[in-house]
């Protein structure tokens, strides 16, 4: 194609599209063009979309027309996700992927599989200037295209971070970032562009063009987040918390995904009063803008970004063709992660097979679940289940399984109506269109029928952020709804299902009583149900002496009453056991060791010690009251973050987050009154299973996985996880031992030290710890980083009564002088303490003298006698 005068691409079409462009400046409401052959029909032209600026529509399809020989080719063949203003930037707005049914037969369109093979999104491709046109007709105000290229949807042409800076933070900071991102990628070999956001934030954009796809680019991106955070954490956070992100820019690395879209270099924006655009610019420009900081020199309007391009040409269009391949590590994901994936919603549905006996439920059972098909449009379902008390669950298709909520009162009308809405397991796919009966003795019992099916977009929001903004598509329910965590902090399993968009009108009553599917009434379903359940029954009975369901007899195991048991210990390697065949791995989890049990007296905790833990965690002692009596399990409680993400910080201030804590139970010692200690290890964990299947959220099955050590080490380390927990199946329950049977592997550096003194400060400086080796206490380093103000005074409190005059530590005074050595002169700067607190400390490495490098501290540990701390 070649180029013009004003080095626009030449074309038969073009020059008259333009001229034709200028009509929409005279204040006419509708007007009707022929743009490359086609007939447009233009309306509401003069519709105010920008209020402040009295920019309307008209201006918007200019805007478009004048952008498109710059604009074009960034999106050319790329699925788009219109993001429509009807009534502009101050109404209502939605995301539409669906071609609507209006679309001109001559707008090309790409099909993407959803749910099945039959069911699919026909994504708008805007690759001329009447599409382009066109879709600016209909309000889309912004322009967000897939990262890759139809019909290779699974290989992002390039790599996008979106640096948003959070609260007293602007774009001045995201400017900052963006340098520090373009250095590392640097290091790696791979050129950066960037834009402005045409809001506060700067988007950079790594060229590809090459056959990666997202199983590398998004773990790579993720991990250029997390390193650039650890490099600059008082700048930089890799995570979505609005509470982390306070004075500091998110590198958002989640764009990278081939379920989402970025807004295109040259779109308008419609995230201020102001229709700016998203414009490229130089880093030259960006370093000009730091030294001045000239924030408005940061934000292009349309006629400036027009009359600049002109000037500067395409600064984007050298993307378009550079080709670039990620490190090596990263490439090697992409031939690993479909087993990975599969597993993991296998994994999702283990809580659902637990808490079912399938030879006795006609309740479907999971079979590995098919990878989620791409496409905003998903299956939603509502079945109205007469249990004990009379509900409706709630399943979302996300990740190949269903999400689930109870709704006690059902979906909400009115708007703004609220309904309390409580997460439960995960279920399978193959759950969506059951009805029938449950037996009483199985989880949850009653009648289930399917009160509503059909599919749903998600037009705003995210599951793991706690909120989700949906339009259902149903059979009885279409419109707007909003599910949101119950609290700010998105713990726990409370939500909200709150009607949005506006009220719908209420069902029939014979409507409301009958099934999607069948048209049934609860009274049929339960009718047919049981005559089937019955049919089915005879022959499942367990003989007496055994346990229903445990396939343990209790009789042949010894008596047991609960109490406080020795726990069972495992030893430290440097390596995973090779036999993998024999073995079973659970995550290392760090928190407190506990025992849990129950009997006529009720229920009560202990720490690995056998201190009483009973009134420390009252959630978990509450949630214990439902273990079945005469009872004793043995886990770790642990504390979550708002990412669901183990955090030993959080576990020392859980008084103020007491909803965030957990225990996951990995054994059983003793069930029903009976030593569960001679059985193998599969045999107990099958028992917990059961046992664990009745109980609430508070106390949950730690997940074992039987695959190549060296995939979990990878992954654990990617995840930056405390390590791995090997067992032999077939291994007993050996009481305080360390016989060997259990191994643990420490992916990630961190351990107990023993605070023997700190260095002076406001109340101090940094902590002195240390670690026993042959009974005496060695010198490990000083530890400055991990101290928030009240964290600092709370210890301070702990430290001031330990005081004495003598060190405590043998290896000191140190001769040799290193940014972490403790010399004579050193040493008049600290205060020594009685070696009685023993604190966990997170560190990257030991220098080659013995120090800790890069140490922080994660909290103080009460469950760990001071005399037990070895360097590990």
């Amino acid at each position: 194609m070649r180029e013009g005068k004003c080095g626009w691409p030449s074309n038969k079409y073009f020059d008259l599209a333009y001229r034709s462009a200028t009509l929409y400046k005279i204040a006419v409401a509708s007007a009707s063009v022929k743009i490359g052959g086609k007939q447009l029909a233009l309306s509401n032209l003069d519709k105010i979309m920008y209020p402040q600026t009295g920019f309307t529509k008209g201006q918007v399809i200019d805007y478009y027309t004048g952008i498109a020989p710059y604009i074009l080719p960034h999106l050319k063949d790329r699925p788009i996700t219109l993001k429509r203003f009807p009534d502009g930037i101050g109404g209502q707005h939605f995301y539409e992927k669906d071609a609507p049914s209006f679309t001109p037969r001559w707008i090309k369109t790409f099909p993407i599989p959803r749910t099945s093979e039959h069911s699919t999104i026909n994504y708008i491709l805007i690759n001329d200037l009447p599409t382009l046109i066109w879709s600016a007709n209909m309000a889309n105000l912004e322009v967000h295209p897939f990262l890759a290229k139809a019909p290779h949807i699974e290989r992002p042409t390039m790599l996008v971070f979106d640096l948003d800076p959070g609260e007293e933070a602007d774009v001045l900071n995201s400017c900052e970032v963006a340098f520090l991102v373009k250095d590392l990628l640097r290091r790696l070999n791979l050129e950066s562009f960037v834009k402005v956001s045409g809001s506060k934030g700067i988007h950079l954009h790594v060229p590809l063009n090459t056959k990666v796809t997202y199983e590398a680019s998004q773990p790579f991106a993720k991990s250029v987040a997390q390193l650039l955070e650890h490099e600059h954490p008082d700048l930089i956070v890799s995570e979505m918390s609005k509470a982390k992100r306070k004075g500091k820019v998110l590198v958002d690395w989640s764009q990278n995904s081939e379920h989402k879209s970025t807004v295109a270099v040259y779109s308008l924006r419609a995230k201020a009063e102001r229709p700016y655009v998203a414009m490229a610019v130089s880093w030259d420009e960006l370093t000009k803008a730091l030294k001045s900081e000239n924030r408005a020199g940061l934000f292009f309007e349309p006629d400036a970004a027009l009359k600049r391009l002109k000037k500067t040409g395409d600064l984007f269009a050298a993307s378009l063709k550079l080709k670039q391949t990620l490190p090596q590590p990263f490439l090697a994901l992409m031939s690993s992660k479909t087993a990975k994936n599969i597993s993991h919603r296998v994994n999702a549905l283990e809580i659902y097979r637990q808490k079912r006996d399938f030879t006795k439920t006609s309740e479907p059972p999971p079979s590995i679940p098919k990878s989620s098909r791409q496409g905003d449009r998903r299956l939603f379902v509502i079945q109205k289940h007469a249990a004990s008390h009379l509900h409706y669950d709630l399943r979302l298709e996300m990740g190949g399984t269903l999400k689930s909520w109870a709704v006690p009162k059902g979906p909400p009308y009115e708007l703004n109506e609220r309904r309390l809405a409580m997460a439960t397991e995960d279920h399978p796919m193959e759950y969506a269109k059951f009805e029938g009966t449950i037996p009483k003795g199985e989880y949850g019992g009653g009648t289930v029928m399917v009160w509503d099916i059909g599919t749903y977009e998600l037009m705003d929001g995210n599951y793991w952020q706690g909120k989700l903004h949906l339009f259902f598509n149903g059979k009885k329910l279409k419109g707007e709804w909003i599910l949101v965590k119950g609290d700010r902090n998105g713990r726990g399993n409370t939500w909200y299902l709150i009607k949005a968009g506006s009220r719908m009108e209420r069902l029939p009553q014979t409507k409301e009583d009958s099934s999607a599917l069948t048209g049934r009434s609860l009274e049929k379903i339960a009718r047919a149900g049981n005559a089937v359940w019955h049919s089915n029954r005879s022959g499942s009975q367990k003989t007496s002496g055994i346990d229903r369901g445990a396939d343990v007899n209790l009789e042949l195991l010894p008596d047991a009453r609960v109490e406080f048991i020795q726990p069972m210990l495992a030893e430290t390697a440097s390596e995973l056991p090779k036999a993998s065949h024999e073995w079973i791995y659970e995550i290392k989890l760090d928190g407190y060791r506990c025992l849990a049990g129950r009997d006529a007296r009720g229920a009560k905790l202990w720490s690995r010690r056998g201190n009483l833990f009973t009134r420390d965690f009252p959630s978990i002692a509450q949630a214990c009251a439902s273990l079945p009596s005469d009872t004793l399990i043995d886990g770790e409680v642990v504390a979550l973050d708002e990412q669901g993400r183990v955090s030993f910080n959080l576990l020392q201030h859980r008084r103020s987050r007491a909803s965030a804590i957990r225990l996951y139970a990995f054994d059983v010692l003793i069930y029903r009154g009976h030593s569960t200690v001679g059985l193998e290890l599969l045999e107990r964990r099958k028992l917990l299973a059961q046992i664990l299947g009745q109980l609430s959220e508070g106390i949950q099955l730690s997940e074992s996985f039987e695959v190549e050590p060296a995939e979990l080490v990878a992954v654990t380390k990617k995840l930056g996880l405390e390590g791995i927990i090997a067992k032999r199946k077939r291994s007993l329950y050996e009481p305080g031992k360390r016989s060997g049977a259990w191994i643990k592997y420490k992916a990630n550096k961190g351990q107990e030290f023993v605070i023997g003194g700190f260095t002076r400060g406001n109340p101090f400086d940094a902590v002195v710890v240390g670690y026993y080796q042959d009974g005496k206490l060695l010198y490990a380093g000083k530890v400055r980083n991990g101290f928030v103000p009240h964290v600092r005074r709370e210890l301070a409190s702990r430290l001031k009564p330990l005081e004495i005059n003598i060190c405590p530590f043998a290896n000191l005074p140190e001769k040799k002088r290193t940014p972490w050595a403790l010399t004579k002169e050193e040493m008049k700067k600290c205060v020594w303490l009685q070696p009685k607190l023993v604190a966990q400390i997170e560190f990257t490495e030991w220098t080659p003298d013995g120090h800790l490098r890069q140490s922080t501290f994660a909290g103080l540990r009460k469950d760990k006698d001071a005399k037990d701390i070895v360097r590990e």
